[in-house]
């Protein structure tokens, strides 16, 4: 079986700046990006409580207090630079515990005893330490540092006057620097949490129209080959229910041939080769039924995983068998073939022997003419076609399977796959217009972040282009707005002409909008009726914008010669001007926006007043 993420997923899956310091649970907050993110704060913190406590305090012990000074600095420092991702997990406690030393030299340096503006920052490198979940070291140090300061803070006590005021600012410091970052691992974990949740809820959406497919389609975790997905098709393939299958093992299901592609598969797919297509059709013994298989490669949050689609090629490799099987047979059998049989020799010079009439159907030109001279064929191959032809008549390189793209007659491309078989003097083989299938296969990787009826990006394609523009701009310094907009009376439209007629209306607003953005925005249909635009406010040629979406969309849309509709948009609009760098927030403004702007024109007007269909948040 072949494997195939995008994610995607890569998920996708890849992950927003906006959640660089989240930390990975499984390798520590030291690995990964964002860690300077992430031991900034305890960076900062520690270096304004030495600051505010180092000149108000009595050094008994000078030297102690240099070391200690010397050790925290190294710590930090280990923290941001040191490869941590060539040792282990447990290694990278000894920062944390490195920084406690330090902590703990400076407070017995001191002259200030228990009360040391220094014993408050021992708390740093415990919150640190509670970032791994290893109970046992936090306990372990926090035991530790009890009993070192009562051994060696001498138990005199000599506080300066303004005592009392540092040791209450480093606290506040401390307390308010590991507030901070508490403060932004929650957020994160909730947002990535949400995330999830709509994620599930699109693959199931997914799972409803996958069902209703011909093709064999199951997903799988790599590490342990278990099904975490299988769809109809692919559970009437191997006599089970879908509900018993997730959670098993695919070995389980598979034949031995079906096992051999299997593992051939995974050798080679991965994130450099995330696609993949099984260039052998497998057997599926308890069926009798053969199968191809097109995989691809994604990371899911269980680890990588592989989503198979898989079509019935039974009656195409049997008729390959029958055709080798006898050649008395095989004239016969190809010229009644869909595909293009074909027969080529190399001596005393290049031609074809025969070639099947199919080729007309697939290509436009009849078989004459190549068979007159095989050198028209490569007239309209393309350049890597050539090239394949050429390592095979040179190099005697032949590929088993190859997909060679041709110029119709009509001036279209024309993907054919074509398998071929060494024979005495030259090849034979069989040729098939897969074309709409390769196309297909592309739709269906696009399908995961295009609306399928405007072609515009859909919800998950817009919040990734949101977080980026607004990380842009917010380095730049630059303001970013976004337009929410409603069609005000579709459903009308949909009950009165049917949906069809909506749909064309949903077509022509898509069309519109792209007609007056500039290249660099963003529009992007995230809901029925509802779309957005991510467009500069400063830009010259975004002058009006609004006013002229509203305009645009508000003229009637032409359904048959005599009938036209109109569906006026409800456009409210939000910048981070007022209301600052964060996607959800400056979506849900403007989303508020349009919704004062939709229950303006709900209510009626006051004589002489016309209200505004467009609302706009602005400073």
């Amino acid at each position: 079986m072949t494997t195939a993420d995008e994610r995607s997923g890569t998920v996708t899956a890849s992950a927003s700046t906006r959640l660089a310091h989240i930390v990975d649970t499984t390798q520590g907050p030291l690995i990964g990006d964002g860690r300077v993110r992430r031991v900034m704060p305890f960076a900062i913190t520690a270096t304004l409580g030495m600051a505010i406590a180092a000149p108000t305090t009595t050094w008994m012990r000078p030297h102690l207090g240099i070391g200690g000074a010397i050790l925290l600095a190294a710590a930090i420092g280990a923290a941001m630079v040191f490869p941590w991702h060539r040792v282990t997990r447990t290694t990278q406690l000894s920062v944390p515990f490195l920084g406690l030393l330090a902590i703990l030299l400076l407070a017995s340096a001191s002259g200030n005893g228990i009360g040391s503006p220094f014993v408050t920052m021992s708390v740093l490198p415990l919150m640190w330490l509670a970032i791994y979940e290893n109970r046992a070291a936090v306990v372990s140090a926090a035991v530790l540092a009890g009993v070192a300061l009562w051994l060696v803070i001498p138990a005199v006590n000599v506080q300066p006057p303004n005592h009392g005021i540092v040791a209450t600012a480093v606290f506040v410091i401390c307390g308010a620097g590991m507030g901070i970052t508490l403060h932004g691992l929650v957020r994160d974990t909730r947002r990535l949490a949400g995330e999830s949740r709509d994620h599930q809820l699109a693959l199931e959406d997914s799972a409803s129209m996958l069902d209703a497919m011909p093709e064999r389609v199951n997903r799988y975790r790599i590490r342990d080959h278990a099904i975490t997905y299988c769809n109809a098709a692919w559970a009437v393939q191997y006599n089970v229910e879908p509900a018993h299958a997730i959670g098993r093992p695919l070995e389980q299901f598979l034949s031995d041939d079906e096992l051999v592609g299997l593992n051939s598969q995974l050798a080679i797919l991965g994130p450099d080769k995330p696609i993949l297509v099984d260039t052998i059709a497998r057997s599926a013994s308890e069926s009798g039924q053969w199968l191809e298989w097109v995989d691809r490669y994604l990371v899911g949050i269980d680890g990588a995983e592989v989503l198979s689609i898989g079509r019935d090629v039974t009656e195409r490799r049997d008729a390959e068998v029958r055709l080798a099987e006898s050649e008395a047979r095989f004239r016969d059998l190809a010229d009644k073939s869909a595909d293009v049989v074909w027969r080529f020799a190399t001596d005393p010079s290049p031609h074809f022997e025969y070639l099947s009439p199919s080729v007309e159907n697939i290509l436009g030109y009849p078989p004459s003419l190549f068979l007159g001279s095989w050198a028209r064929l490569l007239a309209i191959l393309d350049d890597a076609g050539r090239a394949v032809v050429d390592r095979a008549l040179h190099d005697r390189l032949v590929p088993e399977r190859f997909d060679f793209e041709f110029r119709h007659a009509n001036g279209s491309i024309v993907i054919v796959e074509t398998r071929t078989t060494p024979v005495q003097g030259g090849l034979q083989g069989v040729s098939r217009d897969v074309t709409e299938l390769r196309q297909l296969q592309a739709s269906m990787a696009a399908l995961a972040l295009r609306d399928p009826l405007t072609g515009l990006a859909n919800r998950r394609l817009f919040d990734e282009l949101l977080d980026s523009d607004l990380a842009r701009t917010e380095r730049a310094g630059l303001p970013l707005a976004v337009a929410f907009l409603d069609l005000d009376g579709l459903k009308i439209v949909n009950d009165n002409y049917g949906h069809d007629v909506g749909d064309m209306v949903l077509c022509e607003t898509a069309r519109r909008l792209l007609a007056i953005v500039r290249g660099a925005d963003s529009v992007a249909r995230i809901g029925g009726d509802e779309f957005v635009i991510v467009y500069a406010p400063n830009d010259p040629t975004s002058h009006n914008l609004v006013e002229r979406i509203d305009r645009a969309l508000s003229a009637p849309i032409d359904i048959t010669p005599t009938t036209s509709v109109s569906c006026s948009p409800s456009i409210g609009t939000a910048d981070t001007r007022n209301v600052g760098y964060n996607g959800a927030a400056l979506l849900a403004a403007a989303d508020d926006a349009m919704y004062e702007v939709k229950r303006a024109r709900q209510t009626p007007a006051p004589a002489n007043e016309e209200r505004s269909r467009v609302k706009v948040v602005s400073l």
